[in-house]
């Protein structure tokens, strides 16, 4: 925050999503950009924007990309302003906070082995959307409020969001069996999962989700809070240093 109110041209990350974010509330709605050098678990705002995961070329992205402007997802979480990829709050957020117990030396594959367990006891929630007012009561798995298209160590969940479309994109997995979920998950990764009859994805510029309080939604791989949420669009907030 002093670097940018001391008017930096560029602040630099290295680190992974959650230091992304950290950096992105502070630059926020002013003239400094942010840049990445990718060295966290998932680097998944990196994926999305397709900054590259090895330093050297990161580095080269920092000396010589361009200046891009995206949206922010604004949160009412108090001092938790702003997200910048993806608010999971079904069993990807139980995922998200079972992976922070597991060894780093996974690597992005940390997400993975965090979904295995849950796949046997996989058990629809009931949720309540409201988007942009319209209001849609459901039974499902997975509820990702996306502003990128990765999550989950690069798990294409979004795979069509767009960060400079003032929208934000609701994923929702309906319910499946425990096969059709492992299924889905290969899916997924690849971003065609979008195609299941269990997969819906609406877009909005506000987002209400209220659901079970037992669960933790999560912001860029780190702990938000309990639902109810409130999130909406804040367009075109940030500038980022893509290639």
């Amino acid at each position: 925050r002093a670097a940018v109110a001391g008017g930096a041209d560029v602040l630099v990350v290295v680190g992974g999503d959650g230091a992304v974010r950290l950096a992105a509330q502070a630059c926020s709605g002013t003239g400094t950009a942010l840049g990445m050098v990718p060295s966290g678990t998932g680097n998944d705002t990196a994926r999305s924007l397709d900054v590259p995961l090895r330093t050297a070329d990161a580095l080269g992205v920092v000396l010589a990309g361009r200046r891009r402007r995206i949206d922010l997802i604004a949160t009412d979480v108090p001092g938790q302003d702003v997200v910048v990829a993806s608010v999971p709050a079904g069993v990807d957020a139980r995922i998200a906070e079972r992976s922070a117990g597991l060894p780093r030396w996974l690597g992005p594959a940390v997400y993975a082995v965090a979904t295995l367990p849950e796949v046997p006891r996989l058990r629809p929630r009931r949720y309540r959307l409201d988007l942009d007012g319209s209001v849609r009561e459901l039974d499902a798995l997975v509820v990702a409020v996306c502003n990128l298209p990765v999550y989950g160590g690069g798990m294409r969940i979004a795979p069509d969001a767009d960060p400079a479309d003032g929208l934000l994109d609701v994923v929702v997995i309906g319910p499946v069996r425990p096969g059709q979920a492992l299924g889905l998950l290969a899916g997924v990764f690849r971003g065609r999962h979008t195609g299941h009859p269990a997969v819906s994805v609406h877009r909005a510029a506000t987002v209400g989700v209220a659901g079970p309080a037992e669960i933790l939604a999560h912001a860029d791989g780190d702990p938000l809070g309990r639902l109810p949420l409130r999130l909406a669009v804040r367009p075109a907030a940030l500038q980022v240093l893509v290639p």
